[in-house]
């Protein structure tokens, strides 16, 4: 058995084995690799093989060849590495090593050149799914322009179908409304139109429930005539007992003592049936007039207004406007249409005027949303010579015609209404948080501007003569006034009414006509110039002259409640509270009233 070379040995024969021009003739012998996008990474490897790996120094490093290739035995080809015992590593097999490295970088090509190709497959497949995509989406988009313009023709569909529901149902009410009025014309009253020879007059002719009335009252005067000439003989034969016995002459007045009594009675239920007629006739003749006024109007047949505003009925007319109320097809719910009307004669610059003046309303008005005051929703042209504003409608009447129906109101009641009005009005006197709008000076709050909702709730409208307040301290916000002889003048304090030097304003004009609106409430009157025309008041200087406010012994009311009044019907205005001050009185904020 021939002896085994010690491992020392060994390394020295492999490290004579390779000489230097072995190692050269080998490298010349390497075909020369010719750039390629990898380059990089192959200079990387080759740099390698100079590195000294830092393996264990009593484990042999073992380096397979990556390409799987045999030699030609057909065993496969691995480089050992054995470690000296002072730790140093022997190199490997430089064209081995080499070779396993060209072997790992063609792999790693391989696999590049695999991922390329699946990125393109991937590419491919991303094309034809986009494709796919995006004829899907068309088609929806197809479907969906179909359906938008389906529900567009099923919207234009219905609502013309809801026109038609609305215009006959109005025409229905104005029929049957027509009718009533007629049958309540022969019992209330009419209004008889009679031909002069230039001219003709109106006059206005009795029902006959007036005449049953005056027939009742008469006839009670003359049973108070006959129980007086009773009680005269009475009292004749109480003087003589001789001629009549004491039991015929108290029997005979006691009778007319009790027939009197009767009497009384009959004449309490005749002037309540006389007050009830009274105001049926009033509303009547309001309703005949409010129908005279729809009937020559132009908008009589009904029109739809703006595309969406069906009008129904004619809720009021006065000046230059009409409030028609109507039916919004959109929004779907009954609106108020205020029509601003401007006279064909009138000249240019007076249309301009008035177009300003209704755009100066809309832009003060647009921004106010409070549940006390009536919310404006739109506004529209309708010709050259008119202007449309759409409001919120409110179902109930004014507090001008609940003041005309009942006269006055229970103080509770009056103080309710007077917390309503005082909750809008510190919202308006306040610019918002929000910036949306700014302090407003309403400057015309009188009872026909305070209106009811289908609740019963107060809510305040008609924003024609406000103003703007820029000042954030309500101190110090005022303006001059430019507006003399503008609004209701009752209602007015008295700077409004001094020409003959610059006025400034705030909202202690509105505080003023608090106070005149909350005493018509007690007491059925207004404080100042009741029953004076409003050319009497100016030229009577009845406003300027208001300095102080007086009470009627009747109807009872607090002295809280005469506070309160006194305050808001301060003459100076610089010592009137204002809207928050006004809000903060015991008598407001009192909870056990």
């Amino acid at each position: 058995m021939s002896e085994r070379p010690s491992p020392t040995n060994a390394r020295k024969r492999s490290r004579t084995a390779s000489t230097p021009h072995d190692t050269a003739s080998r490298d010349r012998s390497t075909p020369s690799r010719k750039p390629t996008a990898h380059g990089s990474l192959y200079d990387f490897f080759k740099l390698a093989t100079s590195a000294k790996p830092a393996n264990d120094a009593n484990n042999p490093t073992t380096v397979p060849n990556n390409n799987n290739t045999n030699n030609r035995h057909g065993a496969a080809v691995t480089t050992t590495a054995t470690r000296a015992p002072a730790g140093k590593v022997m190199p490997l097999s430089p064209s081995k090593t080499l070779e396993s490295l060209r072997c790992q970088i063609q792999e790693l090509e391989r696999a590049v050149r695999d991922k390329d190709d699946q990125l393109r497959a991937v590419s491919n497949n991303r094309t034809l799914l986009q494709g796919s995509l995006q004829n899907a989406l068309t088609q929806c988009r197809n479907e969906l322009s179909k359906l938008r313009t389906a529900k567009t023709e099923h919207e234009e569909a219905s609502r013309l179908v809801l026109e038609g529901l609305v215009r006959k149902q109005a025409q229905h009410a104005a029929t049957a409304l027509r009718a009533q009025l007629a049958a309540d014309g022969a019992r209330l009253g009419r209004i008889v139109t009679t031909h002069t020879a230039l001219r003709l007059t109106e006059k206005w002719e009795d029902g006959y429930a007036i005449r049953e009335l005056a027939a009742r009252r008469t006839a009670l005067a003359d049973t108070h005539v006959t129980l007086q000439a009773r009680a005269d003989a009475a009292e004749a034969a109480a003087a003589a007992p001789d001629q009549s016995s004491p039991l015929a002459v108290a029997e005979a007045l006691e009778s007319v003592r009790w027939h009197r009594q009767t009497a009384r009675q009959a004449e309490a239920t005749l002037a309540a049936d006389e007050r009830a007629l009274r105001d049926a006739q009033a509303a009547h003749v309001r309703a005949l007039k409010r129908v005279a006024s729809e009937d020559d109007s132009k908008f009589v047949g009904r029109p739809k207004l703006h595309d969406r505003y069906v009008l129904e009925s004619l809720l009021g007319k006065g000046g230059f406007s009409e409030v028609w109320q109507a039916y919004d097809l959109v929004a779907l719910r009954p609106v108020a249409v205020k029509i601003h009307q401007l006279d064909s004669r009138w000249s240019a610059a007076k249309k301009d005027n008035f177009t300003k003046h209704v755009a100066r309303e809309y832009r003060i008005h647009r921004n106010v949303r409070h549940p006390r005051i009536v919310s404006l929703f739109d506004v529209f042209e309708i010709d050259n010579d008119a202007i449309a504003t759409v409001l919120e409608v409110c179902d109930g009447a004014d507090l001008d015609a609940l003041l005309k129906l009942q006269r006055r109101l229970p103080e509770r009641d009056a103080r309710a209404i007077l917390l309503q009005i005082l909750s809008g009005m510190m919202y308006l006197s306040h610019p918002s948080e929000d910036g949306s709008h700014q302090g407003i000076i309403h400057y015309d709050l009188k009872p026909a501007n305070i209106l009811f909702d289908q609740n019963g709730d107060a809510k305040i409208t008609d924003f024609g003569l406000s103003k703007i307040i820029d000042s954030l301290d309500e101190t110090e916000a005022s303006m001059e006034l430019t507006s003399q002889g503008a609004g209701t003048y009752w209602y007015l304090p008295p700077e409004c009414f001094v020409t003959d030097e610059n006025v400034r304003i705030s909202n202690r004009v509105d505080v003023w006509s608090i106070g005149v609106i909350f005493y018509q409430m007690l007491f059925g009157k207004r404080p100042f110039g009741d029953g004076q025309s409003q050319d009497r008041i100016l030229t009577d200087n009845t406003m300027l002259n208001a300095h102080s406010v007086e009470f009627p012994d009747q109807p009872v009311v607090s002295s809280q409640s005469k506070d309160f009044i006194r305050a808001c019907l301060t003459y100076d205005q610089s010592s009137r509270p204002t809207i928050a001050e006004l809000c903060q009185k015991p008598y407001v904020v009192s909870r056990t009233f």
